[in-house]
């Protein structure tokens, strides 16, 4: 819910378009809990769900499946590569998918967000938060990785994301800390 407000406030630069020609891809939908999210705010924007996983998207489908709403697009795809033509989004969300890649594919996934959106396009990452925003939750961020078999939470628990979004051309970059999540977002 945390990437909803920030969303909508990013999308206002496109406010002469009609509610239908806003286009939003969730990258790394999982279970489509974040197109649900967006769709019961925008509920006339084309939506278009990407995950690696097969088995994620059966279960997003199915999660998605109503008769009250518009049908999201789901598609079987890598966020290293995402499969689009550029400056064609209005709107790219991604929770909680950075701490799962190793640093170089990180930078790949923010530079393939930002090529897909159209110039004064928005871009809303929730992720888990980092020693930088909570310092007294060092020592259970460096023994996270341990527990829950989380091979690259170690290296991003103390990476420089706003550096990163800057580098694959992102401005206007905002972050908030809401407990244990960390939401960013960045313009193009």
């Amino acid at each position: 819910r945390r990437i909803l407000s920030p969303l909508i406030n990013g999308l206002k630069s496109f406010k002469g378009r009609k509610s239908e020609e806003i286009r939003i891809i969730d990258v790394a939908t999982g279970t489509g809990r974040t197109i649900k999210q967006i769709r019961s705010s925008l509920p006339k924007a084309e939506l278009i769900g990407l995950d690696l996983s097969e088995s994620y998207l059966r279960k997003a489908s199915k999660y998605l499946t109503s008769r009250d709403s518009k049908l999201a697009q789901l598609i079987r795809g890598n966020a290293e590569e995402l499969p689009f033509a550029n400056n064609i989004m209005q709107g790219v969300t991604c929770v909680f998918l950075l701490h799962e890649l190793p640093p170089k594919s990180r930078q790949r996934v923010l530079e393939e967000c930002f090529r897909v959106l159209e110039k004064g396009g928005v871009f809303v990452m929730a992720d888990s938060i980092q020693i930088a925003d909570s310092p007294q939750f060092k020592p259970i961020m460096e023994n996270f990785h341990t527990f829950f078999h989380e091979p690259y939470y170690k290296d991003y628990i103390s990476d420089d994301i706003d550096t990163r979004l800057k580098m694959a051309g992102f401005n206007c970059i905002k972050s908030e800390t809401h407990f244990m999540t960390r939401v960013w977002s960045a313009i193009k």
